[in-house]
Protein backbone atom coordinates (compact mmCIF):
# COMPACT_ATOMS: atom_id res chain seq x y z
CA UNK A 1 0.00 0.00 0.00
CA UNK A 2 2.80 2.38 0.92
CA UNK A 3 4.63 1.47 -2.29
CA UNK A 4 1.61 2.34 -4.47
CA UNK A 5 1.22 5.71 -2.74
CA UNK A 6 4.89 6.44 -3.31
CA UNK A 7 4.54 5.57 -7.01
CA UNK A 8 1.50 7.90 -7.36
CA UNK A 9 3.40 10.74 -5.65
CA UNK A 10 6.41 10.28 -7.96
CA UNK A 11 4.17 10.26 -11.05
CA UNK A 12 2.45 13.44 -9.85
CA UNK A 13 5.74 15.25 -9.27
CA UNK A 14 7.10 14.19 -12.67
CA UNK A 15 3.88 15.38 -14.34
CA UNK A 16 4.06 18.75 -12.61
CA UNK A 17 7.69 19.23 -13.58
CA UNK A 18 6.89 18.26 -17.19
CA UNK A 19 4.00 20.73 -17.36
CA UNK A 20 6.19 23.49 -15.96
CA UNK A 21 8.92 22.70 -18.51
CA UNK A 22 6.36 22.68 -21.32
CA UNK A 23 5.06 26.10 -20.29
CA UNK A 24 8.60 27.41 -20.02
CA UNK A 25 9.40 26.04 -23.47
CA UNK A 26 6.27 27.67 -24.94
CA UNK A 27 7.14 31.05 -23.42
CA UNK A 28 10.75 30.96 -24.52
CA UNK A 29 9.71 29.88 -28.03
CA UNK A 30 8.03 33.28 -28.54
CA UNK A 31 10.19 36.01 -30.10
CA UNK A 32 11.05 38.92 -27.84
CA UNK A 33 9.95 42.52 -28.40
CA UNK A 34 11.12 45.89 -27.06
CA UNK A 35 9.04 49.07 -27.28
CA UNK A 36 11.12 52.03 -28.42
CA UNK A 37 10.10 55.68 -28.73
CA UNK A 38 6.49 56.88 -28.40
CA UNK A 39 6.00 60.32 -29.93
CA UNK A 40 2.90 62.34 -28.99
CA UNK A 41 2.02 65.65 -30.67
CA UNK A 42 -1.17 67.72 -30.55
CA UNK A 43 -2.82 65.44 -27.96
CA UNK A 44 -3.01 65.96 -24.22
CA UNK A 45 -1.84 62.46 -23.41
CA UNK A 46 1.22 61.14 -21.60
CA UNK A 47 3.64 59.06 -23.69
CA UNK A 48 4.28 56.71 -20.76
CA UNK A 49 0.57 55.91 -20.54
CA UNK A 50 0.57 55.12 -24.26
CA UNK A 51 3.65 52.94 -23.73
CA UNK A 52 1.68 50.98 -21.11
CA UNK A 53 -1.28 50.67 -23.49
CA UNK A 54 0.97 49.33 -26.28
CA UNK A 55 2.60 46.93 -23.82
CA UNK A 56 -0.83 45.66 -22.78
CA UNK A 57 -1.91 45.13 -26.41
CA UNK A 58 1.30 43.25 -27.30
CA UNK A 59 1.13 41.01 -24.25
CA UNK A 60 -2.54 40.22 -24.91
CA UNK A 61 -1.68 39.25 -28.49
CA UNK A 62 0.44 36.34 -27.14
CA UNK A 63 2.79 36.82 -30.11
CA UNK A 64 5.82 38.15 -28.23
CA UNK A 65 7.63 38.13 -24.93
CA UNK A 66 7.67 41.89 -24.30
CA UNK A 67 10.36 43.69 -22.33
CA UNK A 68 8.51 45.84 -19.81
CA UNK A 69 9.71 49.25 -18.62
CA UNK A 70 11.42 47.75 -15.57
CA UNK A 71 13.48 45.35 -17.70
CA UNK A 72 14.54 48.22 -19.96
CA UNK A 73 15.34 50.53 -17.02
CA UNK A 74 17.58 47.91 -15.40
CA UNK A 75 19.52 47.07 -18.59
CA UNK A 76 19.95 50.32 -20.54
CA UNK A 77 17.73 52.98 -18.90
CA UNK A 78 14.35 54.30 -20.02
CA UNK A 79 15.70 57.61 -21.29
CA UNK A 80 17.59 55.81 -24.02
CA UNK A 81 14.48 54.28 -25.57
CA UNK A 82 12.10 57.23 -25.15
CA UNK A 83 13.58 59.05 -28.16
CA UNK A 84 14.34 55.96 -30.22
CA UNK A 85 12.05 56.33 -33.26
CA UNK A 86 14.14 55.50 -36.35
CA UNK A 87 15.04 52.09 -37.75
CA UNK A 88 18.76 52.21 -36.93
CA UNK A 89 18.12 53.27 -33.34
CA UNK A 90 15.56 50.51 -32.89
CA UNK A 91 18.04 47.93 -34.22
CA UNK A 92 20.76 49.10 -31.82
CA UNK A 93 18.37 49.15 -28.86
CA UNK A 94 17.03 45.72 -29.75
CA UNK A 95 20.54 44.27 -29.87
CA UNK A 96 21.43 45.79 -26.49
CA UNK A 97 18.40 44.09 -24.96
CA UNK A 98 18.83 40.83 -26.95
CA UNK A 99 15.39 41.36 -28.46
CA UNK A 100 14.25 39.87 -31.75
CA UNK A 101 12.00 42.79 -32.66
CA UNK A 102 11.66 46.47 -31.75
CA UNK A 103 8.85 48.91 -32.44
CA UNK A 104 8.07 52.63 -32.27
CA UNK A 105 4.84 54.62 -32.56
CA UNK A 106 3.65 58.16 -33.08
CA UNK A 107 0.31 59.78 -32.15
CA UNK A 108 -0.47 63.10 -33.88
CA UNK A 109 -3.54 65.25 -33.23
CA UNK A 110 -4.51 66.87 -36.54
CA UNK A 111 -7.60 68.97 -35.92
CA UNK A 112 -10.59 66.66 -36.28
CA UNK A 113 -8.53 63.46 -36.44
CA UNK A 114 -5.73 61.55 -34.76
CA UNK A 115 -3.03 60.04 -36.97
CA UNK A 116 -1.39 56.92 -35.53
CA UNK A 117 1.71 55.39 -37.11
CA UNK A 118 3.52 52.25 -35.93
CA UNK A 119 6.40 50.15 -37.24
CA UNK A 120 8.10 46.92 -36.19
CA UNK A 121 11.75 46.24 -37.05
CA UNK A 122 13.39 42.81 -37.22
CA UNK A 123 16.55 43.36 -35.15
CA UNK A 124 18.40 40.43 -36.73
CA UNK A 125 17.77 41.29 -40.40
CA UNK A 126 17.49 45.06 -40.01
CA UNK A 127 14.26 45.12 -42.05
CA UNK A 128 10.98 46.88 -41.28
CA UNK A 129 8.58 43.94 -41.17
CA UNK A 130 5.40 45.84 -40.29
CA UNK A 131 4.45 49.46 -40.92
CA UNK A 132 0.90 50.72 -40.36
CA UNK A 133 -0.68 54.17 -40.42
CA UNK A 134 -4.33 55.11 -39.83
CA UNK A 135 -6.52 58.16 -39.22
CA UNK A 136 -8.97 57.99 -36.32
CA UNK A 137 -11.66 60.32 -35.06
CA UNK A 138 -10.31 62.90 -32.60
CA UNK A 139 -11.44 61.07 -29.47
CA UNK A 140 -8.45 60.91 -27.09
CA UNK A 141 -10.46 58.92 -24.55
CA UNK A 142 -10.56 56.09 -27.07
CA UNK A 143 -6.78 55.82 -27.61
CA UNK A 144 -6.83 52.46 -25.83
CA UNK A 145 -9.11 50.92 -28.44
CA UNK A 146 -7.34 52.72 -31.29
CA UNK A 147 -4.05 51.19 -30.17
CA UNK A 148 -5.63 47.73 -30.01
CA UNK A 149 -6.88 48.18 -33.58
CA UNK A 150 -3.39 49.11 -34.82
CA UNK A 151 -1.60 46.30 -32.96
CA UNK A 152 -4.12 43.69 -34.11
CA UNK A 153 -3.81 44.90 -37.70
CA UNK A 154 0.00 44.65 -37.66
CA UNK A 155 -0.07 41.20 -36.09
CA UNK A 156 -2.84 39.90 -38.40
CA UNK A 157 -5.22 39.37 -35.51
CA UNK A 158 -8.95 39.68 -36.15
CA UNK A 159 -10.02 43.11 -34.94
CA UNK A 160 -13.29 44.35 -33.45
CA UNK A 161 -15.09 45.40 -36.65
CA UNK A 162 -17.65 47.47 -34.77
CA UNK A 163 -14.94 49.42 -32.92
CA UNK A 164 -13.03 49.98 -36.17
CA UNK A 165 -16.07 51.41 -37.95
CA UNK A 166 -16.82 53.56 -34.92
CA UNK A 167 -13.37 55.11 -34.56
CA UNK A 168 -11.69 55.25 -37.98
CA UNK A 169 -11.96 58.73 -39.51
CA UNK A 170 -14.54 59.17 -42.27
CA UNK A 171 -13.73 61.75 -44.93
CA UNK A 172 -17.41 62.22 -45.75
CA UNK A 173 -19.24 62.18 -42.41
CA UNK A 174 -22.45 63.72 -43.73
CA UNK A 175 -23.04 60.61 -45.82
CA UNK A 176 -22.15 58.28 -43.00
CA UNK A 177 -24.47 55.50 -42.03
CA UNK A 178 -23.95 56.51 -38.43
CA UNK A 179 -22.28 53.31 -37.35
CA UNK A 180 -20.85 53.64 -33.89
CA UNK A 181 -22.75 56.79 -33.00
CA UNK A 182 -24.81 57.12 -29.87
CA UNK A 183 -27.79 54.82 -29.52
CA UNK A 184 -30.13 55.55 -26.63
CA UNK A 185 -32.46 52.58 -27.07
CA UNK A 186 -33.56 51.41 -23.66
CA UNK A 187 -36.11 51.70 -20.84
CA UNK A 188 -37.71 55.00 -19.92
CA UNK A 189 -39.54 56.26 -16.87
CA UNK A 190 -40.81 59.63 -15.81
CA UNK A 191 -43.59 61.86 -14.54
CA UNK A 192 -46.19 63.99 -16.32
CA UNK A 193 -48.79 66.66 -15.51
CA UNK A 194 -52.07 66.77 -17.47
CA UNK A 195 -54.19 69.88 -18.10
CA UNK A 196 -57.67 70.94 -19.22
CA UNK A 197 -60.19 68.12 -19.82
CA UNK A 198 -57.53 65.47 -19.18
CA UNK A 199 -56.88 67.07 -15.78
CA UNK A 200 -60.62 67.17 -15.07
CA UNK A 201 -60.82 63.45 -15.87
CA UNK A 202 -58.19 62.54 -13.27
CA UNK A 203 -59.58 64.85 -10.55
CA UNK A 204 -63.31 64.27 -11.13
CA UNK A 205 -65.02 61.94 -8.57
CA UNK A 206 -65.37 58.30 -9.60
CA UNK A 207 -69.17 58.39 -9.49
CA UNK A 208 -69.01 61.07 -12.19
CA UNK A 209 -66.80 59.03 -14.51
CA UNK A 210 -63.49 60.35 -13.23
CA UNK A 211 -60.52 58.84 -11.41
CA UNK A 212 -60.77 60.78 -8.18
CA UNK A 213 -57.03 61.44 -7.97
CA UNK A 214 -54.50 64.08 -8.90
CA UNK A 215 -53.53 65.20 -12.43
CA UNK A 216 -50.00 63.76 -12.10
CA UNK A 217 -49.04 60.50 -13.85
CA UNK A 218 -46.13 58.09 -13.56
CA UNK A 219 -44.85 56.80 -16.92
CA UNK A 220 -42.88 53.68 -17.78
CA UNK A 221 -41.93 52.49 -21.24
CA UNK A 222 -39.24 51.61 -23.75
CA UNK A 223 -37.63 53.59 -26.57
CA UNK A 224 -36.14 52.16 -29.77
CA UNK A 225 -33.93 54.30 -31.99
CA UNK A 226 -33.01 53.99 -35.66
CA UNK A 227 -30.38 56.42 -36.93
CA UNK A 228 -30.37 56.77 -40.71
CA UNK A 229 -27.72 59.47 -41.18
CA UNK A 230 -25.18 61.12 -38.95
CA UNK A 231 -21.73 62.42 -38.19
CA UNK A 232 -19.80 63.16 -35.03
CA UNK A 233 -21.61 66.51 -34.80
CA UNK A 234 -25.08 65.64 -36.09
CA UNK A 235 -27.41 62.66 -36.23
CA UNK A 236 -30.90 62.25 -37.68
CA UNK A 237 -33.01 59.42 -36.32
CA UNK A 238 -36.43 57.92 -35.79
CA UNK A 239 -37.60 57.10 -32.27
CA UNK A 240 -40.32 54.60 -31.40
CA UNK A 241 -41.58 55.03 -27.84
CA UNK A 242 -44.02 52.61 -26.21
CA UNK A 243 -45.36 53.92 -22.91
CA UNK A 244 -47.93 53.19 -20.20
CA UNK A 245 -49.09 56.03 -17.95
CA UNK A 246 -51.41 56.24 -14.95
CA UNK A 247 -50.87 52.74 -13.59
CA UNK A 248 -50.91 54.11 -10.05
CA UNK A 249 -54.47 55.44 -10.61
CA UNK A 250 -55.75 52.04 -11.71
CA UNK A 251 -56.48 53.39 -15.19
CA UNK A 252 -53.44 52.55 -17.37
CA UNK A 253 -53.18 54.60 -20.56
CA UNK A 254 -51.02 52.85 -23.21
CA UNK A 255 -49.51 54.88 -26.05
CA UNK A 256 -47.11 54.57 -28.97
CA UNK A 257 -45.17 57.56 -30.32
CA UNK A 258 -43.26 57.71 -33.62
CA UNK A 259 -40.89 60.67 -33.52
CA UNK A 260 -38.37 62.14 -35.91
CA UNK A 261 -35.44 63.82 -34.22
CA UNK A 262 -31.97 65.26 -34.50
CA UNK A 263 -29.10 64.92 -32.01
CA UNK A 264 -26.32 67.46 -32.28
CA UNK A 265 -23.23 68.93 -30.66
CA UNK A 266 -20.68 67.61 -28.22
CA UNK A 267 -23.27 67.84 -25.44
CA UNK A 268 -25.60 65.41 -27.29
CA UNK A 269 -28.60 67.74 -27.31
CA UNK A 270 -31.72 66.44 -29.00
CA UNK A 271 -34.99 67.74 -30.48
CA UNK A 272 -37.74 65.37 -31.65
CA UNK A 273 -41.38 65.58 -32.69
CA UNK A 274 -44.08 63.43 -34.20
CA UNK A 275 -47.48 61.79 -33.70
CA UNK A 276 -48.57 59.35 -31.04
CA UNK A 277 -51.59 57.11 -30.55
CA UNK A 278 -53.10 56.37 -27.15
CA UNK A 279 -56.14 54.53 -25.81
CA UNK A 280 -58.78 56.72 -24.18
CA UNK A 281 -62.28 56.07 -22.85
CA UNK A 282 -64.71 58.67 -24.20
CA UNK A 283 -68.34 59.35 -23.33
CA UNK A 284 -70.68 61.61 -25.32
CA UNK A 285 -72.83 64.03 -23.35
CA UNK A 286 -73.94 67.64 -22.76
CA UNK A 287 -74.08 70.17 -19.94
CA UNK A 288 -76.71 72.38 -21.64
CA UNK A 289 -79.68 70.91 -19.80
CA UNK A 290 -78.85 71.76 -16.18
CA UNK A 291 -75.08 72.34 -16.06
CA UNK A 292 -74.35 68.69 -15.18
CA UNK A 293 -72.78 66.42 -17.75
CA UNK A 294 -75.53 64.08 -18.99
CA UNK A 295 -75.68 61.59 -21.82
CA UNK A 296 -78.55 61.39 -24.31
CA UNK A 297 -79.76 58.24 -22.52
CA UNK A 298 -79.75 60.06 -19.17
CA UNK A 299 -81.95 62.84 -20.58
CA UNK A 300 -84.26 60.46 -22.44
CA UNK A 301 -84.74 58.30 -19.34
CA UNK A 302 -85.50 61.47 -17.36
CA UNK A 303 -88.32 62.29 -19.81
CA UNK A 304 -86.66 65.31 -21.43
CA UNK A 305 -88.58 65.65 -24.69
CA UNK A 306 -86.07 67.84 -26.53
CA UNK A 307 -83.00 65.76 -25.61
CA UNK A 308 -81.98 65.51 -29.25
CA UNK A 309 -81.76 69.29 -29.60
CA UNK A 310 -78.76 69.77 -27.29
CA UNK A 311 -75.14 69.91 -28.50
CA UNK A 312 -73.26 66.77 -27.50
CA UNK A 313 -69.47 66.32 -27.26
CA UNK A 314 -67.08 63.61 -26.11
CA UNK A 315 -65.07 63.83 -22.90
CA UNK A 316 -62.67 61.42 -21.14
CA UNK A 317 -64.83 59.28 -18.88
CA UNK A 318 -64.38 55.84 -17.29
CA UNK A 319 -67.97 54.94 -18.24
CA UNK A 320 -67.30 55.42 -21.97
CA UNK A 321 -66.04 53.15 -24.73
CA UNK A 322 -62.34 52.82 -25.58
CA UNK A 323 -61.09 54.71 -28.63
CA UNK A 324 -57.77 55.55 -30.23
CA UNK A 325 -56.78 59.15 -29.56
CA UNK A 326 -54.15 60.94 -31.68
CA UNK A 327 -51.62 63.34 -30.19
CA UNK A 328 -48.72 65.48 -31.34
CA UNK A 329 -45.53 65.25 -29.28
CA UNK A 330 -42.60 67.69 -29.10
CA UNK A 331 -39.55 66.95 -26.96
CA UNK A 332 -36.14 68.36 -26.15
CA UNK A 333 -33.39 66.66 -24.17
CA UNK A 334 -29.76 66.01 -23.45
CA UNK A 335 -27.77 62.84 -22.88
CA UNK A 336 -25.39 62.73 -19.94
CA UNK A 337 -22.55 60.20 -20.17
CA UNK A 338 -21.02 59.18 -16.83
CA UNK A 339 -18.53 56.43 -17.62
CA UNK A 340 -20.04 53.63 -19.69
CA UNK A 341 -23.61 54.86 -19.16
CA UNK A 342 -25.88 56.92 -21.37
CA UNK A 343 -28.43 58.84 -19.27
CA UNK A 344 -30.92 60.64 -21.57
CA UNK A 345 -33.09 63.28 -19.87
CA UNK A 346 -35.98 64.68 -21.93
CA UNK A 347 -38.74 67.23 -21.42
CA UNK A 348 -41.79 66.92 -23.65
CA UNK A 349 -45.29 68.20 -24.35
CA UNK A 350 -48.10 66.13 -25.85
CA UNK A 351 -51.06 67.96 -27.40
CA UNK A 352 -54.58 66.78 -28.23
CA UNK A 353 -58.10 68.26 -28.20
CA UNK A 354 -58.58 67.30 -24.55
CA UNK A 355 -55.55 69.16 -23.22
CA UNK A 356 -51.76 69.24 -23.04
CA UNK A 357 -49.55 66.86 -21.11
CA UNK A 358 -46.15 68.11 -19.88
CA UNK A 359 -43.58 65.59 -18.71
CA UNK A 360 -40.01 64.57 -17.91
CA UNK A 361 -38.51 61.27 -19.04
CA UNK A 362 -35.30 59.62 -17.80
CA UNK A 363 -33.45 56.63 -19.22
CA UNK A 364 -30.39 54.70 -18.05
CA UNK A 365 -28.67 52.68 -20.76
CA UNK A 366 -25.58 50.55 -20.23
CA UNK A 367 -23.43 50.67 -23.37
CA UNK A 368 -21.17 47.79 -24.42
CA UNK A 369 -18.68 50.29 -25.76
CA UNK A 370 -18.58 54.01 -25.19
CA UNK A 371 -19.11 56.18 -28.25
CA UNK A 372 -18.29 59.85 -27.92
CA UNK A 373 -19.45 62.77 -29.98
CA UNK A 374 -16.73 65.09 -31.23
CA UNK A 375 -17.38 68.58 -32.58
CA UNK A 376 -16.44 69.00 -36.20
Amino acid sequence: MKTSRLVILIVFIIGAIGKSKAQETTETALPSMVIGGIEVRGISFNDEILRSIIYKSLVNSKKYVVNDRYDVAEKIGLDKVKTCMGKECLIRTGKELNADFAMSASYDGLGDRILISMKIVDVNTGEIVQNEIEQFENQPRELNRMTDIMINRMLKIEADLYASKSLIFKDNPAASTGLGKMNNSGPRMGIAIVTEENSDFFTRPEDQGGVGGVPILFNIGYQLEKQYVGSENFSALFEFVGNVAGIEHGTPVPSLAILHGIRFGKGAWEIAMGPSLSMKKLLSGTTEYDGTFRTFSDLANAGVLNADQFNYSDRPDTRGAAYFSSNFVVGIGKTFRPGALNVPLNAYASFNKYGTTYGLSLGINITRSRKYTTTR
